[in-house]
């Protein structure tokens, strides 16, 4: 779920401004390089992140991305434009952006969607590529935004 996330500490007076940013993007990397590749653009993108305060989740169906953005509007507008501009992938398509109450994803996740009505398949990048992780629970409000995710997804990977 392409970027990445981990916990981001602040004071716990401090009102955070949250900005939201889905979207879908098409990978261009042939298939057996997708895995290992992705597991490099993960690792990067994890320490970048971290740095900038971003935190979201990656989906990924066939060769197709969704991916939810969250941190200041400065920061996520701009990191978009950078994976806007990335030329291994095309297709970039925003979904939905706004401001939001609060992160709902306050901790990278990434899945592989699954065929309809399986659950999803939890990833974790490895120096090989990403290899299958264990499965999260996810609360209501994950599941509305993974649901947006996987409906620009699904239907769009095999044979496109």
């Amino acid at each position: 779920m392409s970027a990445l996330q981990t916990a981001r500490a602040e004071p716990a007076d401090a009102p955070e401004t949250v900005f939201r940013l889905i979207y879908r993007s098409r990978s261009l990397a042939p298939a057996a390089e997708r895995d290992h590749g992705l597991g490099d653009i993960l690792r990067v993108a994890r320490t970048n992140n971290a740095r900038l305060g971003v935190t979201g989740a990656l989906l990924v169906y066939d060769n197709w991305f969704a991916q939810t953005l969250e941190g200041s509007e400065a920061t996520v507008r701009a990191l978009f434009e950078r994976i806007r501009l990335d030329p291994r992938h095309d297709t970039v398509e925003l979904r939905q952006e706004g401001p939001v109450n609060e992160r709902v994803f306050a901790r990278w996740a990434m899945a592989r969607v699954a065929e309809h009505g399986e659950p999803d398949i939890a990833l974790v990048a490895t120096p090989s590529g990403v290899t299958p992780g264990a499965a999260r629970k996810s609360s209501s409000d994950q599941e509305a935004i993974l649901a947006i995710m996987r409906d620009a997804t699904r239907g769009y990977g095999r044979g496109s």
